[in-house]
């Protein structure tokens, strides 16, 4: 299990780093819809249940505190957290599926120059 909040973070230091907006990586619709959020310590108590509890064993189970969030206002904190601008979707521009993955693929050598610069723990 990943927590995509951290991932965010680097991607907006990376940013702001470059001196760069944060963009949205995806659709329109994507950015203003609803997602569900789930606490962390309510998902690491649900694992453990799961791997301990012998009526668990071979079942799948989903786990949700059902969070509601828009990822406009996720976005729109993480730019200001990181003072950053965060640029909308311009209706014309918008690229279907822009992917974050791609995005960020050459961004490993930026990464490390923050890492050395703030005496952060190196790691991958």
């Amino acid at each position: 299990m990943v927590n995509i909040i951290g991932t965010l973070c680097v991607y907006a230091a990376i940013c702001k780093h470059e001196n760069k907006s944060l963009k949205f990586p995806r659709t329109k619709a994507a950015q203003i819809s609803y997602q569900i959020g789930s606490d962390a310590n309510l998902i690491a108590e649900q694992e453990i249940w799961a791997v301990v509890d012998p009526n668990a064993k071979n079942v799948a189970f989903n786990c949700s505190n059902e969070d509601l969030f828009k990822w406009m206002h996720l976005w729109t904190a993480l730019a200001k957290q990181f003072d950053v601008e965060f640029v909308d979707f311009d209706d014309e521009s918008e690229v279907e599926g822009m992917s974050l993955v791609e995005m960020m693929k050459d961004k490993g050598p930026v990464w490390e120059q923050i890492v050395r610069e703030h005496g952060l723990e190196p790691t991958k």
